[in-house]
């Protein structure tokens, strides 16, 4: 199965994603800060990371643009997880350079289908 890597601040996000995709079948990574994303996705090299976008320290695009300019993980899809839903986000993170735009809170009957649709 596809390996993903969560990264999210909230703990209780982090949980809920992390045991919506193990359900599925996935192989799941966690990481708590953009930081520690990028120290795991060079450790693991992931199918796909979803990074939330309000971190403490570094936010969800500087680890995007820093997995994106690593030339260990520049190849990793990095899918941003947000609740930013304000008119234009999406449009604007998509061209900022993450590979889709997920909306929070996830919908647990579809977010596997999501997550799986996003590594084809």
């Amino acid at each position: 199965m596809p390996t993903v890597l969560i990264v999210d601040d909230n703990l209780l996000n982090l949980e809920l994603a992390a045991d919506v995709l193990e359900l599925a079948g996935f192989d799941v990574m966690m990481a708590s800060s953009g930081r520690e994303s990028i120290e795991k996705a060079e450790q693991a090299i992931p199918d796909l990371v979803l990074m939330d976008l309000r971190m403490p320290e570094m936010s969800g695009l500087e680890a995007m643009q820093a997995l994106h300019n690593n030339q260990i993980t520049s190849n990793i899809p990095v899918a941003v997880l947000t609740a930013s839903a304000m008119k234009g986000d999406e449009e604007r993170l998509l061209q900022s350079g993450f590979s889709a735009y997920l909306q929070k809170p996830i919908d647990p009957s579809r977010f596997a289908d999501q997550v799986t649709e996003l590594i084809k």
